[in-house]
């Protein structure tokens, strides 16, 4: 008798979570407005490649980041063309690279169920989808880690593989110098898991290439280490610190913006964060692991991610220059993450009722977290809803909402009330499917709950919802007047800028950050290099002959080059610039430019000339 072949259900499953990201991610790479950092690394890298100038040179571009982080798209747009599409499509193919590496250590450590899981969660999520569609730094870094763990993870790696993956996390460092906490752990990792011989290659290959690194580009290329350093112990790397102010460097930023920062994270990050929490919780004892080698992975895995987490952590939330970073920040080495939930899960837990208790409150918390993402969509109706006990005055029982209480007894502002009363909802619908799942496992409703240990089931159940949430929260809102279409209308946008300025025209530019790739497409004229930077070009104050150095400038450079430029491309929503300056001076003329359907999604931008 002929047998049956199974149907490969998990097969199956995983490669309808592959289409989807697939899918989603070619919608947003065709969807999405770029923003400053994008157009900036393109353009940079761009000149780079073109030999125009060189990071960290003199009176060039300011080189904030790593070398490699504009060189990389600069050299993909020199061989395949400029433009936003070209290097969209590269992030595209980066990003599946980095899935199918996802995959491979997913399948590895934890079996095709895992991976599965993986895949979809990787999917579902706006946040992976949308930024390593887009031309960023976050995708190229992901990928590099991704596959910097597939040479490493697991017994018996061959050594070209740990040299591989060494020489790799080094050039991931010299594409955002913010990872170089990285490299310590993972030689240290390959001494501790591969042995001596493999740790000493795995030593001397990183740091070789890194030392070749800065000689390559010394010595300006400590201008990505000063700024880290204390200037009282470091006076010998003045030369590479600017000493200017940056305009960030006046801002008050309110503990509200850090609140809601940390509930974007939580909202685009839910599985990743809550599900890392959790295995920490209930980490199993060492004896309870399939192997002493996975046991060694697991303390890895989870060392980098704290050890990457507190540092990008520090640098958004703790510092002035961009708050609302937390949630992209995760993006570089979220994976890590992923995969310490992985191997734990995989292994076992260690419950107890202790365990059990913090479990409990930790997810009580991500779910106040989660739900106060959303405070402008039901903190006026949790204020509203939620009731409290009270006695009145003349001794009746009655109901006071949680709005009056928030407004009579602490005098809060609405603002503050409404995201309060989200996470008093986001508590309270956390402690309903705690009620519900023990209702469910109490009385064996449903057996795929039923048949796991509690604390486990809680978790997945929380981690369930965290991951379906969101999506389902935000379908329908994702559409724009320019969905599919933004790199056609950014496309003809930037060509009729082109057309719309002579050949070896000096050009100044006071446009957004958003319209930095429309740059892309002008490859024959001038610029000056300061301002093509993503909103930290201007400063308050500096030297202005060491600001002109290191790429920066303030309002003393700005009217020299208002003078000297033949063509003004502004923005009015730039700061110190005031477009009647230039529509009510007659030395300016305004020049004939339309942005055609890309208005429809983006800023207007202004074209004027010199009179002559």
């Amino acid at each position: 008798m002929k047998s049956e072949r199974k149907l490969p259900l998990i097969e199956i499953i995983t490669l309808l979570g592959v289409i989807l990201f697939v899918a989603r991610s070619l919608y947003f790479a065709h969807s999405s407005l770029s923003i400053g950092d994008e157009g900036a690394y393109l353009f940079k890298g761009l000149v780079f490649a073109r030999g125009e100038f060189v990071p960290f040179e003199d009176y060039g571009y300011w080189t904030n980041k790593a070398p490699l982080a504009f060189l990389i798209p600069g050299e993909i747009q020199y061989w395949l063309g400029a433009g936003l599409r070209e290097a969209r499509y590269f992030a595209l193919a980066v990003s599946f690279f980095m899935l199918a590496g996802v995959w491979i250590l997913t399948n590895r450590l934890g079996g095709k169920n895992w991976a599965a899981v993986t895949m979809w969660v990787f999917a579902l999520s706006d946040a992976n989808t949308s930024i390593y569609s887009q031309a960023l730094s976050q995708g190229l870094v992901a990928c590099m880690l991704t596959w910097v763990f597939v040479c490493t993870l697991g017994e018996k790696r061959p050594l070209w593989q740990l040299i591989l993956a060494s020489l790799l996390s080094v050039v991931m460092v010299m594409t955002r110098q913010n990872m170089v906490v990285f490299l310590p752990l993972l030689v240290l990792y390959i001494f501790w898991q591969h042995g001596k011989n493999a740790g000493l290659w795995s030593l001397a290959s990183s740091v070789g290439l890194f030392i070749l690194f800065h000689i390559i580009y010394w010595p300006n290329i400590m201008q990505l280490w000063s700024l880290w350093l204390p200037e009282s112990l470091t006076p010998f790397l003045n030369y590479s610190r600017p000493f200017a102010v940056f305009g960030y460097d006046t801002f008050e930023i309110g503990n509200l913006s850090r609140i809601q920062s940390v509930a974007i994270g939580i909202q685009h990050h839910f599985f990743l964060l809550c599900g890392f929490a959790g295995a920490l919780i209930l980490f199993p004892p060492r004896s309870k692991w399939k192997s002493a080698s996975q046991f060694k992975i697991a303390i890895f895995l989870g060392l980098s991610f704290i050890a990457l987490f507190l540092m990008h952590t520090w640098a958004s939330l703790f510092n002035q220059f961009c708050i609302q970073c937390f949630s992209p920040y995760q993006m570089f080495y979220s994976v890590a993450g992923f995969l310490f939930i992985v191997i734990v899960f995989s292994n076992g837990i260690s419950d107890s009722t202790f365990r059990r208790a913090i479990l409990t409150l930790v997810l009580l918390i991500f779910s106040a977290g989660l739900a106060s993402y959303y405070f402008q969509r039901i903190g006026e109706w949790s204020l509203a809803t939620i009731q409290f006990p009270r006695v009145n005055s003349a001794g009746q029982f009655t109901f006071a909402s949680l709005g009056e209480v928030l407004t009579y007894i602490f005098n809060l502002p609405l603002d503050v009330q409404k995201r309060i009363g989200a996470a008093f909802t986001g508590a309270l619908a956390g402690i309903i499917l705690l009620i519900l799942y023990w209702i469910v496992q109490r009385f064996s409703l449903l057996k795929i709950w039923t048949g796991q240990n509690a604390s486990l089931a809680t978790l997945n159940l929380f981690l369930l919802v965290g991951v379906i949430l969101p999506p389902a929260a935000n379908a329908g809102t994702y559409a724009t007047p320019c969905s599919t279409n933004f790199l056609t209308y950014y496309e003809q946008a930037g060509h009729a800028l082109a057309d719309a300025i002579p050949p070896d025209s000096l050009i100044y530019w006071k446009g957004s950050g958003r319209h930095i790739a429309m740059l892309l497409y002008m490859d024959d004229v001038r610029f000056f290099p300061p301002q093509i930077t993503a909103g930290a070009g201007y400063v308050r104050a500096g030297d202005p002959e060491r600001l002109l150095r290191f790429g920066l400038f303030n309002d003393e450079m700005d009217l020299q080059w208002r003078e000297s430029a033949d063509y003004f491309i502004i923005w009015k929503g730039y700061p110190n610039t005031n477009l009647d300056d230039f529509q009510n001076d007659p030395r300016y003329e305004p020049v004939p430019f339309d942005m055609e359907n890309l208005d429809q999604c983006e800023d207007a931008l202004y074209l004027f000339r010199k009179r002559p």
